[in-house]
């Protein structure tokens, strides 16, 4: 009999305290999933309907979203992800995600109802700080504008824009996510 105790207090016992735990703990944090997670989405959309709105101004906060076919240049390395047209018809923000140095890059741009750009916005990426990074400065983002076409979807061989030299694979990809958008706003006969 003493042997059944030892048994039941060495290896069952533990067992059934970490079971135990193990539940407590998946609920709470189930639980704190339930709660933050609405929060968590209402900030998200604020902070994309502040970028459309900083990306397209003319649109005066106003967008909706676009369910169509999205543009994909290269699978899985550079494709349109959504698109949200502008109620009062001003343009479009394109969101586009790009292959980067340092990981997937997402890139919103901004095009106006004539398929010129008005923006262009990096709000997610992976790449060095400091080096990578210099291909996100107003500077270099600010060449996109006015442009309806750039000369092609690789920026070495674009004369329209220049790349940074030390960033040239952030450049390429913030390049190839403008040219993705650009293709967005053909492919869809312009603004909807």
């Amino acid at each position: 009999m003493e042997n059944k105790t030892n048994t039941f207090q060495e290896f069952v016992k533990p067992i059934l305290v970490l079971v135990c735990i193990c539940f407590v703990v998946t609920l709470a944090l189930a639980f704190t999933y339930g709660v933050t997670k609405p929060v968590i989405d209402e900030n998200t959309l604020k902070a994309a309907n502040e970028a459309r709105n900083e990306l397209l101004p003319a649109a005066k906060g106003e967008f909706k979203q676009y369910n169509g076919d999205m543009y994909v240049l290269e699978a899985k390395k550079v494709y349109v992800t959504e698109v949200f047209d502008a109620t009062n018809g001003s343009g479009m923000v394109v969101t586009a995600m790009s292959n980067s140095y340092g990981g997937m890059l997402t890139a919103m741009i901004g095009i106006d109802k004539d398929g010129a750009i008005t923006n262009v916005k990096v709000t997610n990426h992976a790449d060095t700080a400091g080096v990578g990074t210099k291909a996100q400065t107003p500077e270099h983002l600010g060449q996109y504008k006015s442009l309806k076409a750039l000369g092609s979807e690789n920026i070495k061989s674009d004369n329209t824009v220049k790349y940074v030299t030390g960033a040239s694979v952030s450049s390429g990809a913030i390049h190839k996510a403008v040219y993705a958008a650009l293709e967005q706003y053909k492919s869809m006969g312009g603004v909807q």
